[in-house]
Parts: C-alpha cells; sequence; structure tokens
C-alpha cells in the first residue's frame, strides 16, 4: 500500500464537513454505523465558521479593558496610616528577632538601636529604613548575647507611629505587639 499525500487530505477535508449522525464512507463507531463526531459543538458553529483566532483589534482592546481595571484596582486601594503603622511594626519584629538569631548564630552580641522622630533605625550594624515614612517616637537600644537574652533593653517598649507599641521580654527576648505603653507579659502571650 503507497501512501498518497495528495488523497489523504482530500479525504481529511472531505471527513471534516461531515455532521454527526451523517455517513461516512469507511468510519464505523461501536454499533457499527458509519459516522463521524464533530469537534465542536453545533451551537458555536455559526460564530466558529471560518475563525481561527482573535484578530488584532480585538487583542489590543482585551489589553487596553484589563489595564484600566488594573489602574482602577490599584488606584482605588490606599494605605491608611493604621495600615502602614503595622506593616512597620511587623517590619520592627521581624529585624528585632533577625538581630537575636544572629547573635545566637555567631556567638557574640549583637545590638538593634532606635531614634525617636527618624524613620531609620540600625540593626547588627546595617542602617534599615520604615516603609510608608512611619517614625519611631521612643529611643530604645536593644542587645542580645550568644543565648537570645536581652542585656540591654530587656522589658523595653518601642512606639511606632501613634498606636503601635512593640515589647521585648526582658529574661526570654520574646517580641510581641502590644496595644499599649503599658504592656505586660500576659498581654504579650495572649
Amino acid at each position: 500500500m503507497s501512501y498518497k499525500p495528495s488523497s489523504m487530505s482530500h479525504e481529511l477535508r472531505a471527513m471534516s464537513r461531515f455532521r454527526k449522525g451523517s455517513r461516512v464512507p469507511g468510519f464505523q463507531d461501536s454499533s457499527g454505523f458509519n459516522t463521524l463526531e464533530p469537534s465542536t459543538p453545533r451551537i458555536l458553529e455559526p460564530f466558529l465558521r471560518g475563525q481561527k483566532g482573535f484578530t488584532a483589534i480585538e487583542a489590543v482592546m482585551i489589553v487596553v479593558i484589563l489595564s484600566i481595571l488594573t489602574v482602577s484596582a490599584v488606584v482605588s486601594y490606599r494605605l491608611t496610616n493604621q495600615d502602614k503603622a503595622t506593616i512597620a511594626a511587623d517590619q520592627l519584629i521581624a529585624d528585632i528577632q533577625y538581630v537575636q538569631m544572629r547573635a545566637m548564630g555567631i556567638g557574640t552580641s549583637q545590638s538593634i538601636t532606635f531614634t525617636t522622630g527618624l524613620g531609620t533605625y540600625t540593626a547588627a550594624g546595617e542602617q534599615k529604613n520604615l516603609p510608608g515614612g512611619v517614625t519611631l517616637s521612643t529611643t530604645a537600644t536593644f542587645t542580645f548575647n550568644s543565648l537570645g537574652e536581652p542585656t540591654v533593653g530587656g522589658d523595653g517598649v518601642i512606639q511606632v507611629g501613634s498606636n503601635k507599641y512593640i515589647k521585648v521580654l526582658g529574661i526570654t527576648g520574646y517580641v510581641c505587639n502590644c496595644k499599649n505603653s503599658a504592656c505586660n507579659v500576659t498581654e504579650c502571650l495572649n
């Protein structure tokens, strides 16, 4: 049997014109009928006749519409001062814990220093910035020994922005968020 590309492609084109239930020479389904299943649902055929994809104009319009929706969503979401202070407090807690872990990892004392009125602080010799223009309302230094215990500044509270407080417990070095400057151990552990 020899392969004839022209006759095969002609047969495939002819088969693509048959609808479900039509007689197709040489093709039988499991029930013995000569049928061929269509590749697309009949309901879509009038819309898809002759179309292979999107035109350039349709693609550009989709991109423009999605861009407008994205910009409007981003513009409508603005961070409040409360959100910025929460983000800054979370960053400070992470950096205090980093300095504590670094002291335990390298086996020498490490410090983190905060200065009132600034949006910057020093963690293990690195200058860091607070996000969103948030400033600190407390001057404090915490120094951790090789066991992670605060040797300087233990039980100190740092005020971030106008209403966020962070406490470092004196004996363990545990760092927590507090509701006010009179933060106690019970509040930290809850």
